[in-house]
């Protein structure tokens, strides 16, 4: 939370409250005139739309202490998929939130709108952990993938490795979120395989 609810604001309306069902807002614990005006006017909004908020207020100066909080709050909620916007508010306080999620290994999309106000960058917070991967075997994969090649059998006979070992490499690519499968059962690469395929590419 800044000094400013437009971020707020905007990013609420843009999923609206068929999408959000719970806000967590975090904000520093002093006390600031500005902030508090903010946090009125979008608890405000909130109410109208009949949205609960919490509101969770950290030292971000002390880090321990506030990412200890922070996971708590986590642990405490009942909520099975999370949305983190750090358009707005300390720098500080948005990594000692990332961090929180990320030791408890809870995944959730993370949003960003651009200061310009020209665009939203969303990813997973899954594509921010390498997780296990083979360099050489498992890129190869991806690389398959990325070509358009959607099939095990197809990636197998690809790569020149037994259907077997393709299978259980591509199974564990989708568990650590590099590939993915669509609504007609085919491979396609995530975020993240998408990123590895252009870092361990030499011809990119």
């Amino acid at each position: 939370m800044g000094f400013d609810e437009k971020f707020l604001v905007r990013a609420f309306w843009r999923r609206g409250n068929k999408e959000i069902k719970e806000v967590l807002l975090i904000k520093p614990s002093d006390r600031n005139e500005k902030s508090e005006k903010a946090l009125n006017s979008f608890s405000e909004l909130l109410k109208q739309v009949e949205v609960p908020l919490n509101v969770l207020e950290v030292d971000p100066k002390d880090f321990t202490s506030a990412v200890s909080k922070i996971a708590r709050e986590l642990m405490n909620s009942r909520s099975t998929s999370f949305i983190i916007n750090l358009s707005s508010g300390m720098r500080i306080l948005g990594l000692e939130v990332l961090t929180a999620f990320l030791l408890l290994d809870i995944n959730a999309e993370l949003e960003v709108e651009m200061e310009n106000q020209e665009g939203v960058v969303t990813w997973s917070l899954k594509d921010m952990v390498k997780g296990r991967i083979d360099v050489k075997g498992d890129v190869e994969i991806l690389k398959a993938v990325k070509k358009g090649i959607n099939t095990v059998s197809e990636v197998a006979r690809e790569v020149g490795a037994p259907i077997a070992t393709v299978w259980r490499k591509v199974n564990r690519l989708i568990e650590e979120g590099y590939l993915e499968k669509d609504e007609k059962d085919l491979l396609r690469l995530t975020v993240k395989g998408r990123i590895s395929t252009e870092i361990y590419d030499a011809s990119s």
